[in-house]
């Protein structure tokens, strides 16, 4: 089996050398750019198996790109959406892309357990389809007005 490939993209050098090292110590072979125009030509080269991409770049914004590989992406391929802000509209276009959202920072245990379940196929774009909660007290009742207390009364000498 021909080992998996990984694409980095992510402008921050730092941020992006350390996912390229987690990968290629969990046996990914790994290639990092730092713009999606980049991003772009490595893909036409070498599709991979997996991209770590964060959304904020300064060319191609990451969600664009997003969309540009899926549309590409002759056989599955993993998306992991990384992003400092809050996820808000992201999350659906996460589920829309079958890709998973981390935010930014993250330890790189979180990151590696992260990259774990992307590539099992899980994903964290929704929470899972759970049963609705049980209510705690039963079936509610109707509230009753309980008399208000009155003060104690003074004692007389």
């Amino acid at each position: 089996m021909p080992q998996q490939r990984a694409l980095v993209v992510d402008d921050n050098a730092g941020l992006a050398e350390t996912v390229a090292e987690i990968l290629s110590d969990s046996g990914f072979e790994v290639e990092v750019v730092a713009s999606g125009v980049d991003a772009l030509a490595v893909w036409r080269r070498h599709p991979a198996d997996l991209v770590v991409l964060d959304v904020d770049l300064p060319d191609i914004g990451g969600l664009r790109l997003a969309r540009r590989l899926v549309r590409r992406a002759e056989r599955g391929c993993k998306l992991l959406l990384m992003s400092a802000g809050e996820p808000g509209g992201l999350l659906a276009l996460c589920e829309e892309l079958g890709a998973t959202f981390l935010a930014k920072p993250f330890s790189p245990a979180h990151l590696l357990a992260t990259i774990r379940l992307v590539l099992e196929g899980e994903t964290l774009a929704a929470p899972a389809e759970q049963p609705a909660p049980r209510p705690l007290l039963g079936p509610r009742q109707p509230h009753r007005l309980l008399p208000a207390a009155r003060p104690p009364r003074a004692s007389r000498p």
